[in-house]
């Protein structure tokens, strides 16, 4: 509507600057009057073109800002995997796991060809990556998260160690003995196979143990809450509450090997 209206104030002002021309040639007098009578129409028109030029620059303007925006988003990005990636150096992670550094795309619940999956998250690395079903996947402070449950050509499922389809040989920080990390899903894990007769100490830490063959061995699972002892119950039970924070959750990485690589 405005571009219409304005190519036909346009036109009635070529019509005005052709008429203002020819009356060039008449008296004084009967030009005082024409220009007097065109003024408002000249200022609107002039009006219009001020607004005009006013809306491209602020168009021009926010392109501008939005591509800086874009700059600055990707900036960050880079700034938090250069962090993330310095932290797991100084571990000195690099010298006992063969790393690929990935990103969370979904997690909670989400669905997969119409399949909902819970106790999950998705990473974006995948076959093309060389990401294979087992790998462990964690943190660059050494906590483990979950492993590979199924992969596609540029993403994975990953299942966290509360899913239900995790089950993880542990150590447990000053204990004589060897027992499982059990997934409960909801985001829940329990001690299992404990034996009564050994010590459990409440908030001593989970760690993983190389016997499964899947995890390497001392990657953090949790802390020891809730231990119980039952009569009647050959094994102790407790609650293992998860290292990570699922909400937390962004950059992340896909253990390549599982066997220590000595110095």
């Amino acid at each position: 509507m405005r571009t219409g209206l304005t190519k036909k104030r346009l036109l009635r002002l070529l019509i005005v600057v052709i008429v203002l021309s020819i009356f060039n040639l008449f008296p004084s007098g009967i030009k005082s009057f024409f220009y007097d009578k065109s003024m408002g129409l000249q200022s609107a028109l002039w009006q219009i073109g001020r607004i005009q030029k006013t809306d491209e620059q602020v168009l021009k303007l926010t392109e501008e800002n939005q591509k800086l925006l874009s700059q600055l988003s990707e900036l960050e990005n880079l700034k938090k995997e250069n962090q993330f990636l310095r932290e797991s150096l100084n571990l000195g992670m690099e010298k006992e796991f063969g790393l690929i550094l990935g990103s969370v795309t979904a997690k909670n619940t989400f669905t997969i060809k119409g399949i909902v999956f819970e106790d999950s998250i998705l990473i974006n690395k995948g076959k093309n990556d060389g990401i294979r079903k087992d790998f462990p996947v964690i943190l660059n402070n050494k906590i483990l998260i979950g492993k590979i449950a199924e992969v596609y050509d540029s993403f994975s499922r990953v299942v966290l160690t509360t899913n239900k389809e995790n089950m993880i040989d542990i150590q447990i920080q000053d204990a004589e003995s060897f027992a499982l990390s059990k997934g409960e899903g909801n985001f829940k894990m329990s001690l299992d196979l404990f034996p009564k007769d050994k010590e459990l100490k409440e908030d001593s830490l989970v760690y993983t143990s190389a016997l499964g063959g899947i995890y390497p061995s001392g990657l953090v699972i949790g802390k020891i809450k809730n231990i119980q002892k039952i009569d009647n119950e050959p094994y102790t039970k407790a609650d293992i509450i998860p290292s990570f924070d699922l909400s937390q959750l962004d950059r992340v990485f896909i253990v390549k090997t599982t066997q220590i690589i000595n110095d």
